[in-house]
């Protein structure tokens, strides 16, 4: 399966979605108007509850969060085998480098899984079987291969290695804080402090990985993001749809700072 960039999901309008959900839904801010910015920064004008902000949205994606969203497509290829009782042998899913792993709930991730359980059932009654490339692109592929009849389980394969809870949120700290510094420098630059004193600024867990435990911890290192009005985290997928813009994914998400207690985890 080749990997379609036309149909990537926008990561600016989910997490800018995931921003306003959280607020109406959880903070009971009920006029919400967004606007796009074509000559951004910031990528978008947001009012709420009457009151002016500009968001600008940023992408953090770590080596942390691209194992853990393999581990997932290996975890629920396993489960959704196990509940039909194709599972038979030993599996390995290889990723070679790093191919674009699709958005978890999406219609290619699932599409994903059920080619992966179509090899497994075709396969349960073989001692061994070829490999099957799933998704390859240009950055790798992803391809499952039957090892043994022995057991019944599908492992990962690939360029991965175990980070611990510490390494993790370094990891996390150090992306924030580039971030912080970036945007807070681009904003100043275009001069937008003439138009609106208050910016927030968004978060995209680009593999939904969600830990939102690691990145509050990760968070509270950084310096200077009070320079910001407020911090938002656009975290893992969530089930739902999203309400601004069909056909896009929801999100989950919290606040790692804001100025308005009220707003605040």
């Amino acid at each position: 399966m080749d990997t379609d960039r036309s149909k990537r999901i926008d990561e600016e309008l989910v997490s800018i979605e995931s921003l306003a959900y959280f607020l109406k839904e959880n903070r009971a801010c009920r006029e919400i108007n967004i606007q796009r910015e074509v000559d951004d920064p910031p990528d978008f004008w947001i009012t709420i509850s009457g009151e002016k902000f500009g968001a600008e949205v940023t992408s953090i994606v770590t080596g942390y969060g691209y194992n853990a969203i393999c581990m997932k497509l290996e975890d629920e290829i396993e489960r959704d085998c196990n509940a039909s009782n194709c599972l038979n042998g030993n599996y390995a899913l290889t990723v070679m480098s790093y191919p674009e792993i699709p958005k978890r709930a999406s219609g290619q991730w699932i599409e994903l899984v059920a080619e992966a359980k179509s090899y497994i059932s075709a396969t349960r009654n073989n001692s061994r079987a070829d490999k099957k490339h799933l998704l390859q692109d240009s950055n790798g592929y992803l391809a499952i291969e039957k090892l043994s009849d022995r057991g019944a389980t599908v492992g990962l394969a690939g360029p991965f290695s175990t980070k611990w809870e510490g390494e993790v949120r370094s990891e996390l700290f150090r992306l924030f804080q580039t971030a912080v510094d970036k945007k807070r420098e681009a904003l100043e630059r275009k001069g937008v402090l003439t138009i609106c004193r208050n910016f927030i600024l968004v978060f995209y867990d680009a593999y939904g990985f969600g830990d939102m435990d690691d990145a509050i911890e990760a968070f509270q290192q950084v310096r200077g993001f009070d320079w910001f009005h407020s911090v938002y985290w656009a975290a893992s997928f969530a089930d739902r749809p999203n309400e601004l813009f069909p056909g896009t994914p929801g999100r989950r998400g919290c606040f790692l700072y804001s100025k308005k207690a009220e707003w605040r985890s």
